[in-house]
């Protein structure tokens, strides 16, 4: 090559646009710098958590052969928790195709790994499905008689209650709580004297009306809450959530090879039609898995509630792992105070929602006074330290975080958002264990080491093959053509 020719071919270099923070070399290890690096933390993280995982589930197993039905409550607090992750952040990633987002191209890779790994946990459910006779009392073959008396002290129907209202000796004994059941205690606690005569403290015999009431709703929910049909949605759920995360990735994937903007269309057109069938399973599985703990309980906004725990979940999940990368030396062009700023936004608006959505139940179901719907926080409010724990979740969970990322300045200080984030992820679990633990133990308040190691098994699993998919790929979609306006978004 001749001297002018290498200086054309220089100065042709030198003038060349290059997107920022991508690699400036060529050939297939141009963008190293937005892969995990060979011989770091994160290339081996996987491992970690996967080690992890396996020494939780191996406590757990230990725990069940000493308790069955516990490691059981236990199994489905872990379950919930991480599978509202994962759901949120499948979620994440289709709210952006959904609005065409730029800002988050970005930051919708991390959200995409978190999302995919819900295949894991299609083999972790398999110990709910084997022990779900432990957990929901409508699968018990012996449902009409010792579990009849357990639970009918508390489901009941409005005619059982007139039945007793009528007699007046029995509206002027002490309930189990040291009040009285007459007018008096019905007038007050928000509207929960119906449910506390509906308690009581009492145990019924045989043939008594609020055990006959109990059998009479379960016969009714019977062509929907039985064995065969539980199983087979069970099934259909999880295959659902795994199509989704899977096809989403591979639509970002994928394109990070093609460079094709087709796929950027494809995800756009496929995320309407996959957020209706999101939206249906999320809540229905909400029914099956939580709701059903409680089998005579219904709340048509349950599943409402569930879902906007899922999106705070998957959300501060992603704020977490980004700022975890960035600490790293990773991702810190690419992710930096704007899109955190954004991803602060979403997070305080969903957690008003939550606590929108948490509210609207709550004063629907004290505003209505129906006996079969009180019970839901009679459990949470009336036994135990349970009501401790119910106001630990309207004032840490709600009011706490919501002065703290109020504030415009708040949210791009990276320290105060992750502070923020991870606050809330805690409080989450703590809401998950608000669902499902009271119908283990109503009398106490429940906590067992194996809520610990079943959460840690649990989510050790699923870690390990999120982190091991995210060894495997680029950590940034850079093939979508949105890629350099994400890099240089700023927020008005």
């Amino acid at each position: 090559m001749s001297q002018d020719e290498k200086k054309k071919s220089s100065g042709e270099e030198q003038q060349r646009p290059t997107r920022p923070s991508l690699a400036k070399k060529k050939g297939p290890d141009a963008d190293d710098h937005i892969r995990i690096p060979a011989g770091s933390p994160w290339d081996g993280a996987w491992k970690i958590a996967a080690a992890v995982g396996a020494l939780g589930l191996i406590a757990s197993a230990a725990g069940y052969a000493g308790n069955a039905k516990r490691f059981a409550f236990s199994y489905l607090f872990g379950f919930e928790v991480i599978l509202s992750v994962a759901l949120g952040a499948i979620f994440f990633v289709l709210m952006q195709h959904l609005t065409s987002a730029g800002w988050s191209v970005t930051v919708r890779r991390t959200a995409e790994f978190f999302g995919v790994g819900i295949v894991s946990l299609i083999v972790l459910f398999a110990p709910i499905w084997l022990l779900k006779e432990q957990i929901f009392p409508w699968l018990s073959d012996h449902h009409g008689g010792e579990h009849a008396a357990e639970v009918s002290t508390t489901h009941t129907t409005g005619a059982a209650l007139e039945e007793q209202a009528a007699q007046p000796e029995h509206a002027a004994e002490p309930n189990a709580h040291g009040g009285h059941g007459g007018p008096a205690h019905a007038a007050g606690g928000h509207g929960h004297g119906a449910m506390a005569a509906a308690h009581g403290g009492a145990t019924f015999t045989k043939g008594d009306p609020h055990e006959l009431a109990e059998e009479e709703v379960l016969a009714k929910k019977k062509p929907y809450l039985n064995t065969g049909f539980f199983s087979l949605r069970a099934v259909i759920y999880l295959l659902v959530w795994a199509f989704l995360g899977w096809k989403l990735f591979r639509y970002s994937v994928d394109q990070d090879t093609s460079k094709d903007p087709k796929l950027t269309v494809a995800a756009q057109r496929f995320a309407p039609v996959a957020t209706v069938v999101f939206g249906l399973t999320l809540t229905f599985a909400g029914f099956d898995w939580i709701m059903s703990l409680e089998p005579s309980w219904f709340s048509t906004i349950f599943g409402v509630y569930c879902f906007a725990g899922c999106v705070l979940a998957g959300l501060t999940t992603v704020t977490l792992a980004t700022m975890a990368l960035r600490r790293s030396g990773l991702l810190r062009k690419e992710v930096n105070t704007e899109h955190y700023h954004d991803l602060g936004k979403l997070t305080f608006g969903f957690l008003v929602f939550w606590a929108y959505i948490g509210f609207s139940q709550f004063m629907l179901i004290w505003y209505a006074a129906l006996p079969e719907e009180v019970t839901f926080f009679h459990h949470r409010w009336d036994h135990g330290p349970w009501s401790a724990v119910s106001l630990l979740l309207v004032f840490s969970h709600f009011v706490f975080p919501f002065f703290l990322l109020i504030s415009r300045n708040t949210k791009r200080k990276l320290e105060v958002l992750t502070f923020g984030a991870a606050w809330i992820l805690l409080m989450h679990v703590v809401d998950i264990y608000w669902l499902v633990m009271p119908n283990f133990g109503q009398d106490d308040f429940a906590f067992h080491w194996l809520d610990v190691t079943c959460l840690v098994g649990i989510g050790g699993i699923y870690l390990a093959v999120v982190f091991y998919v995210m060894r495997q790929h680029r950590l940034i979609p850079v093939g979508d053509p949105r890629l350099p306006r994400a890099i240089h978004f700023e927020n008005a």
